[in-house]
Parts: structure tokens; sequence; C-alpha cells
């Protein structure tokens, strides 16, 4: 049996290693293989321009086809490609307008869904965001259709995403030790006076409050889960801060902040401030179609 590239005859390794049902040679197989990962990495290097990354992909399915690269050896060399590439458009400070699109080409031609890497999934979602900041903040809000809270009159979804809650709570306890002294009664018998000397110490802690789905509308921020449900009205936000896996919201009046575990929190934290400043405004936002993965 000769090789389907080369034409030479199949080797015993292509028979021991089942490659003889590819009718690809050991040789063919890792010249195959070694130009998939060099267009895999191609991209680290390289500037951004798109016609260059639609000649890598085609390059990459052309080499592919030509030396017969099982589906198992070819997609994470084609999902760490993508990667590069989604890294290549990210890198810029404002994404161009014109990339938007292509993401969202490449996610319906890749049909990217939750089995999708965890990489490619979390740069979709990224630039997705990316995408409803950048059109927000030129004056066209996004739209998301909230199954989770009860709207209120001429209330407007802007946002949602997954995310967790953490619950502050003040647990009580104390610090020191028994002190007391004892003095001899009688024969073989003592009396020991004294008791617990000690003062108590008051420690915050969080509790996990559960996962669920946060809403970002023009009146308020909502957290809707099976265990806890949270909803902070702007009018009452007085700050918030971001850190490194999530960010919270102080309020008036309330000693127990929300705090709220998401993805990115650099990029939630900006799209609660854009609808913040907009509180009150009830002119409904544009509608605009928005890059997902298919993925909850």
């Amino acid at each position: 049996m000769a090789c389907v590239v080369c034409g030479n005859e199949l080797g015993l390794w292509a028979k021991l290693s089942g490659r003889s049902a590819t009718g690809v040679c050991k040789e063919c197989h890792q010249q195959g293989r070694s130009r998939l990962e060099v267009l895999a990495t191609s991209a680290v290097a390289s500037q951004w321009d798109q016609q260059f990354a639609r000649g890598w992909l085609n390059q990459f399915e052309e080499v592919a086809r030509k030396f017969h690269i099982p589906s198992d050896e070819a997609s994470p060399l084609r999902f760490a490609l993508l990667g590069n590439i989604f890294k290549l458009i990210e890198a810029p400070d404002e994404i161009a307008e014109a990339d938007f699109p292509f993401v969202l080409e490449l996610a319906r031609q890749y049909s990217f869904t939750a089995a999708s890497p965890d990489h490619i999934k979390d740069a979709i979602f990224r630039i997705g965001t990316r995408e409803a900041i950048q059109h927000w903040e030129n004056g066209e809000a996004p739209s998301a259709n909230c199954k989770g809270p009860v709207l209120q009159k001429n209330e407007k979804c802007y946002w949602e995403e997954g995310a967790g809650l953490r619950l502050q709570r003040i647990k009580r306890h104390y610090q020191g030790g028994f002190a007391s002294v004892s003095f001899p009664v009688m024969k073989g018998v003592r009396l020991r006076t004294g008791g617990f000397k000690g003062y108590p110490v008051d420690e915050t802690v969080l509790e996990s409050g559960g996962t669920g789905v946060l809403h970002v509308t023009n009146r308020r921020v909502c957290f809707v889960g099976p265990q806890h449900s949270v909803a902070i009205p702007y009018k009452k936000m007085i700050s918030i801060q971001g850190f490194e896996t999530g960010f919270t919201i102080q309020t008036t009046n309330e000693k127990k902040p929300g705090i709220f575990i998401v993805r990115h929190p650099e990029l939630t934290v900006q799209l609660v401030n854009l609808a913040s400043s907009g509180a009150g405004n009830d002119e409904p936002p544009k509608m605009r179609s928005r890059v997902t993965t298919g993925a909850t």
C-alpha cells in the first residue's frame, strides 16, 4: 500500500500505529504535523492583519487535508492558532470595528460551544464585552433579554453574565484565658476563685451565596440565583471597586456591600459605570448583534 501523499510504500510504523488507515507514511505525517505547528505559532510574533489571519487559517486547513492529519491531532493546534489570532485582535486599546464581525464569522465557522477550550471561550467573551463597551461609549447601548429579574416600568436590561455572590458576615469569638488563684481551706482541700478573662473579637468573613446571573439595567444591578438574590439601585450606590476575581458595590446606609464574582471584573465594572452614569434615562437603547459562544 502506497502513501497517498508521496507515493512511497507504507512502512511498519504505519501498520503498528494504525496510520495505515489514513494512507500516510511516517515521514509525511511528521511533515504535515510540523507545518501545522508552525502555522499555530505564526501569529505570536506578527502584527495584526485580518488578511494574514485568513491566510493562516486557510493554509492550516489545506495542510490538514493534504496530509490527512487526524482530527484529534489537528484540533488542539487549530485552537492554538485561533487563540493567538484573538490575542492579536485584543492587543490594541480599542478593537477595530471590522474585527468584531470577523470574530463572529470565526465563531460560526468553527462552531464554538461550551465544549470548546476555555481559552477560546474566554477570548470570545472578552471581545464580545469590549464590543459592547466600545459601542456604548459611542452612544449605542447594548440590549439583553433578561429573564431573571422582574423589570420595573421603563426599566431596560443592558447586559447579563454568569456570576457568583459573596455574603459578608460578622463572626464573634473571644480571646483571652482563665485567670484564677487557689488557697487552702482545710487539709487536702483548696478553693479556686476567678474566671475567664477575655474580650470579644469581631471578624468579617465572606461566605458563598451561590452562583447565578448578574443583570445590569438602566436602574440597578441585580443578581439572581437559586440561593440568594440581590438588587442594588444606582441611586443608593456610593462606589464600585474591582478586585482580582470580582467587584464590590458600596451603598448608602448599608454595612454589607454587594460582592460579585465575575470573569473579568475590569470589563464588568466599565459596563456598570456606563449604566449608572445614564441612570434615569428612559430612552430605549439601540439594538445590535453580540458575539456569543453558545455557552452559558
